[in-house]
This record gives structure tokens, sequence and C-alpha cells, in this order.
């Protein structure tokens, strides 16, 4: 009886705990939601849509306090792992100089949940996804009468932004690299060989020994095996901060997006970064991708935005390229203690960085 009476309470105390986390959650999304509206008497936009793109629907979220703005379009990273459910906690000082615009892509969060992934998968290719960005650039060119628009591509993002931007040059107004990815195969091996040396000067062995099993790393072809092997040496990453990965803020800012309900977040749990929607991205990414042989020859604006403890996407690799790059204007701004998701770490510094290069963009249109 007396055990039985104590699973009860147990039950009801995780019930009880569970019931008021809900009810924070619930709680901090109200007070988000009041924090960021725009006001109705504004030239503003809260824009929350679904376009036909690429022959499916996509989902596009609108904000600014002036539509006259520039237009920026956020690319988010992953591949498959959607930054809308992040972009109260640091956006909203934006919205004073662009419209910004998240795009969940193909086989994401709420374009996901909107189409067949059993269709989608097959076609989420990057030739699809580059081609994708064309039309989605196309229709905000058109939804705000601007002859180009601002691409921020974030990891997997900077790889998409970069493609995009050499392909269609004339549709750029400026393009921003943040946590910028120039060989996938250099990453890993850069990133494996710090978390390796950080497990070494932590004296943790057991870490050592296990990082050690993984080599080769970063293997040469990609299967479920190389999937394996990265799944593990990101957790080896985020542990010795290198990394991004979950934290109890992170999941707690997602809960409480006013941009995302619960049941958007599932998607997270479903797919996300390694789900079989994206192993046609990552074969690319792992097995081609390789921007220095592109050309580092640009024909708009250049910046790149990074973090100094952003070993993920490493910070030198990135500095090297950039030191290459040609480009009627370019510049790199370094985020001192900040690792992948600089705009979460250090926002301040960050919009510093972020305001300063939407200032030169601007100038470089109106003395033209």
């Amino acid at each position: 009886m007396i055990i039985l009476l104590s699973v009860i309470l147990g039950g009801l105390l995780i019930m009880l705990g569970t019931a008021c986390l809900v009810l924070l959650v619930q709680y901090k999304k109200k007070k988000k939601a009041n924090q960021i509206r725009i006001a109705p008497t504004s030239n503003g936009i809260d824009c929350r849509e679904f376009v036909t793109i690429g022959g499916i629907s996509q989902y596009l979220h609108h904000r600014g306090e002036d539509v006259d703005n520039p237009v920026m379009l956020f690319l988010h990273g992953g591949p498959g792992e959607p930054i809308l459910p992040f972009a109260q906690e640091f956006q909203i000082p934006w919205e004073k100089h662009v419209t910004v615009v998240h795009w969940d892509q193909r086989n994401c969060g709420k374009t996901y949940f909107n189409n067949d992934p059993k269709q989608v998968t097959p076609t989420t290719t990057v030739d699809r996804i580059v081609q994708d960005t064309y039309e989605v650039v196309q229709y905000l060119k058109n939804k705000y009468s601007k002859e180009k628009i601002i691409i921020l591509g974030h990891s997997w993002g900077s790889v998409l932004g970069s493609l995009f931007t050499k392909k269609y040059p004339e549709l750029v107004q400026a393009y921003i690299g943040v946590g910028q990815i120039v060989n996938m195969i250099d990453n890993e091996r850069v990133g494996y060989e710090k978390v390796l040396e950080s497990a070494k000067e932590a004296g943790n062995e057991n870490d050592v020994r296990a990082l050690l099993r993984l080599k080769p790393y970063p293997p040469n072809t990609f299967d479920g095996e190389m999937i394996r092997k990265l799944k593990k040496v990101r957790k080896f990453q985020s542990k010795y901060k290198l990394a991004a990965g979950p934290t109890i803020e992170l999941i707690g800012n997602a809960l409480s997006s006013p941009f995302y309900t619960f049941k958007d977040m599932r998607y997270f749990f479903i797919s996300g970064a390694f789900g079989d929607g994206q192993r046609h991205i990552w074969k690319y990414l792992m097995e081609s991708f390789d921007l220095a042989s592109m050309g580092a020859v640009f024909e708009v604006p250049v910046f790149y935005i990074h973090g100094e403890r952003d070993w993920q996407t490493p910070y030198p690799l990135a500095r090297e390229f950039y030191s290459t790059i040609k480009a009627p204007l370019k510049q790199f701004y370094s985020i001192p203690d900040a690792g992948h998701i600089a705009m979460l770490e250090r926002k301040e510094i960050f919009n510093e960085a972020l305001f300063d290069i939407l200032e030169r963009a601007n100038s470089m249109v109106t003395t033209k």
C-alpha cells in the first residue's frame, strides 16, 4: 500500500511539474508575442504565409517595421534546421533596418508538414533548393518592388547562399555568410582535431579513447557510417563548447517561441538535420562541395560574420578563404567568445556587425 501510494504521489508530482512547465512556456509565449508585436499604424509587416515554390507549398515569415526598407532573406542551417523558432531572441532589433524573411526550406519545419515528405524527399537536392531560392527571391522582389535582395546564409545556409550568389549575382544586393562553410571535409577534419586536442587538455581519457575509435575521420565516402561518426563528433564538440548543441536555454527558447507552435516543434523529433529527408544534401556536402574550387571572385559585396570559438564551421578556414575573395566590397567581422550561433551568443556585437554591413551595402546602392 505504501509503495502504491508512493507511485501515485510520484506520478502526481510528475504531472504537476509537467503542467507547471506547460503553463510557464505558454506564459512566455504570450509575453514574447506582446513584446514583439508590430504597431498596426506603422508601415510594418508581420506576414505568415505558404507560397507555391518549386511545385510545393513552402512557408515564408516576413517581419519588419517598414516595408520600404531593404529585404533580407535568411537562409537557415542544418541542412534541415529552421532558425525561426529562435528568431524572437535575436531578430527584433534587425527589423528597424530590414524586412527579415525566414523560409522553412524544402522538407523542413512548417514546409515539411504542409506536404507529403515521401514525395518531397527525392526532390530535396542541392540543385532543386538553389532553384527554390531563385523562386523565393523572385517572389520577394515582386512583393516588395525591389530590384535586389540581401542574402544572409547561416551554416548550411552559407553553402546555399554562396551557390545562389555565384549563379544569380544580378539578384543579390549583398551576401552575408554567418558560420561560413568552405569545404565540409576540411571542416570535419579540423573540427575533429580540435575536439580531440580539447579532450586531451582536459585529461578526459574516456573521451580521448572514444574519439580515437572514430578514426579515420572523416571517412572518405558518405554513408550511414559517416553520419554515425559525425553525430558522435558533434556531441563531443558540443560538450567542449566547440559546436552548437542542445541546452536548456535553447530548448526553452524554442518551446516558448511565438512563431512556432508545439505542433510545429514535432518536426525536430521526426526529421531534423540528419533525417532521411536531407541525405541527398549531406552527400553533396561531404563528397562535392568546395567553395575554393568555384573561385573566389564575387560580383556582389561579400561579408562574413564568424564566431571565434566556432569549430563546427572552423573560424580559421573561413578566415583563410575570405583573404582570397575578390569582390566590389568585402569585410570580415570576428565575434569574440562566440561559437556557431553567434547571433544568439553575442547579440549586441553581432548586431553591431550586421548594422555596419547594412549601412555599407545600402551606401553602395545609393551612390550608384
